[in-house]
């Protein structure tokens, strides 16, 4: 009879540790400020879920770095009236990035970016987002309040909760951006138990999955693109002792299935090895013209260019994030770019040839060009060159192949993570982005 007894109490205690409440309280509230880690551990195994689960992410080696920083709405530096009503959104939240794109004739830059929410015993909504946006020297306010709120999270969050919300909104910058965006959210939390990051250990957390559908109408400079339809799905691990999840994982569908394409935990501030990278516009330059870069680095903070065209002089080199050259004369321009931090440092070199010989510098966030792209062990190159050589190097730098018969190679043992595939000829160049999985 006792060990009845003894099992029964268990029981009731092990169901009352599972039944844990994650409450509006607990969340973030304004000043708070988190370091948010990337990993590029796309692999592991983030669906198995359920009851009294133990995930154990600690092997997770990170690469980059971001802040998430929580502020008093009136505090942005927006003069918008929405902001000043406490019944609209009393939190705002900001990554402090800003984003650039440097392109002939047309450099945007989106500065002071901030997404506004609603924080309330209940729910926990996004209302409103607000950014600076520079266009060729003129300074526009973007500001958007949502005409159907996203609720992002219910209040209390406990195992076995589902819920499913829709929200829309609608940007329009007369002559240069239009969007108009419905989403569905769809969030149900499916497991709850132990958790294990680089950071920390913890002992009771709640999982939350989250299906997104996004359709998005979008017109650049006037011009309409296709409407686009996303589907996603995001994975949270929530801790009663954090304020924001402690580990998120991000997923695309492809064909059916899901394919992990960003994770990032919680974690202390630290540097990073930084990546140093770029690309350049226009694409077949003409002695005379002007090339744009576009800085495409990441954990860095300072930048040193050397266009390799020491005839320009002192016009040579550069520290600017963006910078542009006037190349005067063809030839086979070495363009170097060492970007660094306070502690690591690494430099990238892209060849450019200006002139009589013409190159093709595709995109780097380009998927269609390489098929499959994420892939698993082989891949097939959708796009070739004419007698190439090709080299596949790591997000840091280091050479994995280098030959002309890549489309042979099994890279089955190569680790996850991101890739950028260089073909060249003697006319040509061409970079690709690729996703191991």
């Amino acid at each position: 009879m006792r060990t009845k007894i003894f099992f029964f109490v268990a029981f009731i205690c092990l169901q009352m540790h599972g039944q844990a409440t994650y409450n509006s309280n607990q969340f973030a509230a304004v000043g708070d400020l988190f370091y948010l880690t990337s990993a590029n551990n796309l692999a592991l195994d983030y669906e198995t879920t359920g009851a009294n689960h133990t995930w154990d992410f600690s092997s997770l080696v990170g690469t980059s770095q971001s802040q998430l920083q929580f502020k008093n709405p009136t505090s942005t530096g927006f003069l918008w009236l929405f902001i000043y009503n406490q019944n609209n959104t009393n939190i705002a939240a900001t990554n402090n990035d800003p984003q650039t794109l440097n392109l002939p004739g047309q450099l945007v830059e989106v500065t002071n970016s901030h997404n506004f929410y609603k924080k309330s015993t209940t729910d926990y909504r996004q209302t409103g987002s607000a950014s600076n946006v520079n266009y060729n020297g003129t300074q526009l306010p973007l500001t958007n309040q949502y005409s159907d709120a996203d609720i992002i999270y219910r209040f209390p969050i406990q195992y076995g909760n589902t819920d499913t919300d829709n929200s829309s909104y609608t940007i329009n910058i007369p002559t240069l951006l239009y969007q108009e965006n419905t989403l569905e959210r769809s969030n149900e939390v499916d497991g709850w138990g132990s958790l294990s990051t680089p950071y920390g250990n913890y002992s009771n957390v709640l999982r939350m999955k989250t299906n997104l559908v996004s359709n998005d109408s979008i017109a650049l400079l006037g011009n309409g693109l296709p409407r686009t339809i996303r589907t996603t799905r995001e994975l949270k691990w929530f801790d009663t002792t954090q304020k924001i999840p402690v580990l998120k994982v991000t997923q695309s569908d492809a064909t059916g299935s899901w394919v992990t394409t960003n994770v990032e935990y919680l974690d202390a501030q630290r540097d990073f090895q930084t990546i140093a990278l770029f690309s350049y516009a226009p694409q077949n330059p003409a002695a005379g013209d002007t090339v744009y870069f576009q800085n495409l680095s990441a954990n860095a903070t300072t930048f040193a260019w050397d266009f390799g065209d020491p005839a320009s002089g002192a016009l040579n080199t550069s520290t600017d994030e963006f910078p542009s050259h006037d190349f005067a004369a063809d030839g086979l321009y070495t363009v170097q770019l060492t970007a660094s931090n306070g502690t690591f440092a690494q430099t990238y070199s892209l060849d450019i040839i200006v002139g009589s010989l013409s190159t093709s510098q595709f995109d780097l966030a380009e998927t269609t060009a390489v098929f499959p792209n994420p892939f698993s062990s082989k891949f097939k190159v959708n796009k070739p060159l004419f007698d190439a050589q090709y080299t596949l190097t790591s997000i840091n730098g280091q050479t994995i192949f280098a030959g002309k018969d890549i489309e042979s190679k099994d890279f089955s043992d190569l680790p996850a993570g991101i890739y950028v595939l260089t073909a060249r000829n003697d006319k040509e160049v061409a970079q690709y982005k690729l996703i191991k999985q």
